[in-house]
Protein backbone atom coordinates (compact mmCIF):
# COMPACT_ATOMS: atom_id res chain seq x y z
CA UNK A 1 0.00 0.00 0.00
CA UNK A 2 1.34 3.42 -0.99
CA UNK A 3 1.47 6.07 1.71
CA UNK A 4 -0.27 9.34 0.87
CA UNK A 5 1.12 11.25 3.84
CA UNK A 6 3.03 14.37 2.98
CA UNK A 7 6.59 14.69 4.16
CA UNK A 8 7.56 17.54 6.44
CA UNK A 9 8.97 19.49 3.51
CA UNK A 10 5.88 18.97 1.37
CA UNK A 11 3.73 20.44 4.11
CA UNK A 12 5.78 23.66 4.10
CA UNK A 13 5.21 26.45 1.57
CA UNK A 14 7.29 25.78 -1.55
CA UNK A 15 8.95 29.22 -1.31
CA UNK A 16 10.24 28.33 2.16
CA UNK A 17 11.57 24.97 0.95
CA UNK A 18 13.35 26.78 -1.90
CA UNK A 19 15.04 29.09 0.62
CA UNK A 20 16.10 26.11 2.74
CA UNK A 21 17.58 24.29 -0.24
CA UNK A 22 19.30 27.50 -1.40
CA UNK A 23 21.04 27.59 1.98
CA UNK A 24 22.23 23.99 1.53
CA UNK A 25 23.44 24.66 -2.01
CA UNK A 26 25.37 27.73 -0.85
CA UNK A 27 27.58 25.39 1.21
CA UNK A 28 28.47 22.92 -1.54
CA UNK A 29 27.25 21.14 -4.63
CA UNK A 30 27.45 17.87 -2.72
CA UNK A 31 24.95 19.21 -0.16
CA UNK A 32 22.51 20.15 -2.92
CA UNK A 33 22.82 16.68 -4.46
CA UNK A 34 22.26 15.04 -1.07
CA UNK A 35 19.11 17.09 -0.48
CA UNK A 36 17.78 16.30 -3.96
CA UNK A 37 18.26 12.57 -3.35
CA UNK A 38 16.05 12.64 -0.24
CA UNK A 39 12.72 12.71 -2.06
CA UNK A 40 11.02 13.33 -5.38
CA UNK A 41 9.59 16.61 -4.04
CA UNK A 42 13.01 17.91 -2.91
CA UNK A 43 14.51 16.84 -6.24
CA UNK A 44 11.90 18.89 -8.12
CA UNK A 45 12.35 21.92 -5.89
CA UNK A 46 16.13 21.49 -6.07
CA UNK A 47 16.01 21.96 -9.83
CA UNK A 48 14.82 25.55 -9.49
CA UNK A 49 17.02 28.08 -11.28
CA UNK A 50 17.63 29.92 -8.01
CA UNK A 51 19.22 26.81 -6.50
CA UNK A 52 21.91 26.77 -9.17
CA UNK A 53 22.43 30.52 -8.80
CA UNK A 54 23.44 29.99 -5.18
CA UNK A 55 25.70 26.92 -5.51
CA UNK A 56 29.23 27.53 -4.33
CA UNK A 57 31.88 26.15 -6.63
CA UNK A 58 34.65 26.20 -4.01
CA UNK A 59 35.17 22.42 -4.20
CA UNK A 60 34.46 22.33 -7.92
CA UNK A 61 37.36 21.44 -10.23
CA UNK A 62 38.81 24.28 -12.27
CA UNK A 63 38.86 24.32 -16.03
CA UNK A 64 40.23 22.55 -18.06
CA UNK A 65 39.70 19.62 -15.67
CA UNK A 66 35.92 20.10 -15.57
CA UNK A 67 35.67 19.97 -19.37
CA UNK A 68 36.77 16.33 -19.26
CA UNK A 69 33.98 15.20 -16.94
CA UNK A 70 30.51 15.12 -18.54
CA UNK A 71 28.62 15.37 -15.23
CA UNK A 72 30.69 18.32 -14.02
CA UNK A 73 30.34 19.99 -17.41
CA UNK A 74 26.54 19.66 -17.37
CA UNK A 75 26.33 21.14 -13.85
CA UNK A 76 28.58 24.02 -14.92
CA UNK A 77 26.35 24.70 -17.95
CA UNK A 78 23.27 24.78 -15.71
CA UNK A 79 25.07 27.15 -13.32
CA UNK A 80 26.05 29.46 -16.19
CA UNK A 81 22.51 29.41 -17.61
CA UNK A 82 21.22 30.20 -14.10
CA UNK A 83 23.68 33.12 -13.90
CA UNK A 84 25.65 31.71 -10.99
CA UNK A 85 28.23 34.44 -10.32
CA UNK A 86 31.10 32.05 -9.59
CA UNK A 87 30.40 30.02 -12.75
CA UNK A 88 30.19 33.15 -14.92
CA UNK A 89 33.41 34.45 -13.40
CA UNK A 90 35.35 31.20 -13.80
CA UNK A 91 34.16 30.46 -17.31
CA UNK A 92 34.52 34.08 -18.41
CA UNK A 93 38.08 34.67 -17.26
CA UNK A 94 39.23 31.23 -18.46
CA UNK A 95 37.75 31.74 -21.92
CA UNK A 96 39.07 35.29 -22.16
CA UNK A 97 42.66 34.37 -21.35
CA UNK A 98 42.80 30.91 -22.95
CA UNK A 99 40.31 30.78 -25.80
CA UNK A 100 40.02 34.39 -26.99
CA UNK A 101 36.23 33.97 -26.75
CA UNK A 102 34.36 37.23 -27.55
CA UNK A 103 31.51 36.33 -25.16
CA UNK A 104 33.90 35.78 -22.24
CA UNK A 105 34.12 39.43 -21.25
CA UNK A 106 30.32 39.63 -21.07
CA UNK A 107 30.29 36.72 -18.60
CA UNK A 108 32.89 38.41 -16.41
CA UNK A 109 31.01 41.73 -16.51
CA UNK A 110 27.77 39.94 -15.60
CA UNK A 111 29.53 38.50 -12.55
CA UNK A 112 30.73 42.01 -11.68
CA UNK A 113 27.14 43.31 -11.78
CA UNK A 114 26.32 40.68 -9.17
CA UNK A 115 29.20 41.96 -7.01
CA UNK A 116 31.40 38.89 -7.29
CA UNK A 117 34.65 39.32 -5.38
CA UNK A 118 37.71 39.28 -7.55
CA UNK A 119 35.94 40.32 -10.74
CA UNK A 120 37.02 43.95 -10.50
CA UNK A 121 40.65 42.88 -10.31
CA UNK A 122 40.31 40.57 -13.31
CA UNK A 123 38.58 43.32 -15.30
CA UNK A 124 41.42 45.70 -14.42
CA UNK A 125 43.95 43.14 -15.70
CA UNK A 126 41.89 42.65 -18.88
CA UNK A 127 41.82 46.43 -19.35
CA UNK A 128 45.61 46.48 -19.13
CA UNK A 129 45.81 43.86 -21.90
CA UNK A 130 43.42 45.87 -24.09
CA UNK A 131 45.88 48.77 -24.13
CA UNK A 132 45.22 52.46 -24.73
CA UNK A 133 42.94 54.29 -22.31
CA UNK A 134 41.69 50.97 -20.93
CA UNK A 135 45.26 50.11 -19.95
CA UNK A 136 45.69 53.37 -18.03
CA UNK A 137 42.34 52.86 -16.26
CA UNK A 138 43.31 49.29 -15.33
CA UNK A 139 46.68 50.38 -13.95
CA UNK A 140 45.05 53.19 -11.95
CA UNK A 141 42.50 50.77 -10.51
CA UNK A 142 45.18 48.33 -9.37
CA UNK A 143 47.25 51.19 -7.91
CA UNK A 144 44.18 52.33 -5.94
CA UNK A 145 43.61 48.78 -4.73
CA UNK A 146 47.14 48.70 -3.36
CA UNK A 147 46.55 51.98 -1.48
CA UNK A 148 43.29 50.70 0.03
CA UNK A 149 44.89 47.42 1.13
CA UNK A 150 47.67 49.26 3.00
CA UNK A 151 45.23 51.30 5.13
Amino acid sequence: MVSTRKSLFESLPTELVILIIERFSSYSLEDLVSVKLCSRFLNEVGNERSEYQKITLASFPTEPIWTRNQHVMSVMKICIASENLEALYRKGYFNFFNRNDPTALRMVKKAEEGVHRGVEYVLAVISIFEGGISMIEGLMYIANMKKICHL
